[in-house]
């Protein structure tokens, strides 16, 4: 019993200092949006913004591009029309005259299997319709219909075959690209071994003036 006893009090404080010095690692975010100023960007962000900078050799140097090659949860920023993704290891925001022009990013950490695609891609949907960001084009870039068996697969089979696009934009504010793609073992057109990826690209209105 006593050796018992003396056992686990060693052993205790080992596995409490394993369990810590493993203990998942927080992920940072970037608060970020169309327009924002560099240097608020850094302000307000927890993810290292300035060490994943690209910076141009001009006089005096600029800003060019922050990118992401860690795990980092993007958080647009907008007072009205704010959303956050998921968290991702894809993307970059690029900069010019010292303020946010684009960010593009993919809302996951790899690719995904259709099933796994489904919710994930009814999530943002659903999520960029409560931030007020609705289709460019009713008719040609409309939200994705997957409620059923029969939308679900009438879009798989399209997926094989094409990227599918669905265009938001905000007026005079901003424009989003959600590009759904089959990006893995397409050509076989097996539902079971294809894999998928989301994009999403936002930059400002071109329709403004």
């Amino acid at each position: 019993m006593f050796k018992l006893f003396w056992c686990l009090l060693f052993i205790t404080p080992v596995f409490l200092a394993f369990y810590i010095s493993h203990e998942p690692k927080a992920i940072d975010t970037i608060f970020v949006h169309v327009g924002k100023p560099y240097e608020d960007v850094i302000l307000d962000s927890t993810f290292p913004v300035r060490s994943n900078t690209l910076i141009r050799p001009t006089t005096p140097p600029i800003e060019d591009s922050t990118w992401f090659k860690d795990p980092v949860i993007v958080s647009f920023d907008d007072p009205q029309h704010g959303f956050t993704l998921p968290p991702t290891k894809f993307g970059a925001v690029g900069y010019s005259e010292g303020k946010v022009t684009t960010i593009t990013t993919s809302p996951m950490l790899e690719t995904l299997t259709f099933d796994q695609l489904i919710p994930l891609l009814s999530h943002l949907q659903q999520m960029l319709k409560d931030a007020g960001w609705p289709p460019e084009d009713q008719d040609n870039y409309a939200w994705l219909k997957i409620k059923n068996e029969e939308e679900k697969n009438t879009l798989q089979n399209l997926l094989f075959d094409q990227v599918v696009i669905v265009m938001l934009r905000v007026p005079n504010k901003y424009m989003l690209a959600l590009n759904v793609k089959c990006y893995a073992r397409c050509d076989e057109r097996d539902p079971e071994t294809a894999k998928y990826l989301i994009d999403v690209s936002i930059g400002k209105d071109f329709h403004s003036r």
